[in-house]
């Protein structure tokens, strides 16, 4: 059995999947259309009868799942990576729930806003990958997997530090404004912005880190 299958969130996550899989189809009568996509001002702008939209969110759960443990069994370098993919894999697996959540309570009429709930999810999913990434070792599996980075294990701890610590304060931050912003453009651009900048600092970071100690980049 893989790291990913034996993390310890993995099951009361995917019970809770379950559970309000079930719910929503005990709950919703079956005729109801159920929304499935949400346009950047966060309307919705897709419909799917309940029986399928309900099963969306297990569907792609089960996949990402399964492709993580594949990697994890299979992908060299796996170990050094771990971490990140457990953390990745948890991450990702209460991100469904959370949407799985708001389809059923959208479902039994309560206005929630998908994208503000997505927002925030993906905001404390960056604060649990910036947690662990400075637990990751070089490897070609997860993490800034960049020439310079992979060429040097000094260069790769002090950037998946930099990293990690930005990545926990964007994810800070995007959370707050997933609380304070109505969905639209502006909680867009701070969606994207929190977890593009993280990479791309530690990128440039690390490109400085390996001019200032002289080793050559390889190509």
């Amino acid at each position: 059995m893989t790291s990913v299958l034996r993390a310890p969130l993995l099951l009361p996550l995917a019970a809770a999947l379950v559970a309000t899989t079930l719910s929503g189809y005990l709950m919703i009568p079956s005729a109801t259309e159920l929304p499935i996509h949400w346009g950047i001002d966060g309307k919705p702008d897709a419909f799917w009868p309940r029986d399928r939209a309900l099963l969306t969110a297990p569907l792609g759960a089960t996949v990402v799942l399964v492709l993580m443990a594949f990697a994890d069994r299979f992908a060299p370098g796996r170990q050094a990576g771990r971490h990140l993919v457990v953390a990745a894999s948890i991450g990702i697996l209460a991100l469904f729930v959370a949407i799985q959540t708001v389809i059923v309570l959208i479902g039994l009429g309560f206005d929630v806003s998908m994208v503000n709930v997505i927002a925030f999810a993906m905001g404390l999913l960056s604060v649990v990958i910036g947690n662990v990434m400075p637990k990751s070792q070089p490897n070609g599996f997860a993490g800034l997997r960049l020439p310079w980075t992979l060429a040097d294990p000094a260069n790769w701890a002090a950037t998946h530090r930099l990293t990690g610590k930005l990545m926990m304060a964007a994810g800070i931050l995007l959370m707050l404004a997933a609380l304070a912003l109505n969905a639209g453009p502006l909680l867009a651009v701070v969606t994207i912005a929190a977890f593009m900048l993280p990479f791309a600092v530690g990128s440039l970071y690390s490109y400085i880190f390996s001019r200032r100690q002289g080793q050559p980049s390889r190509r």
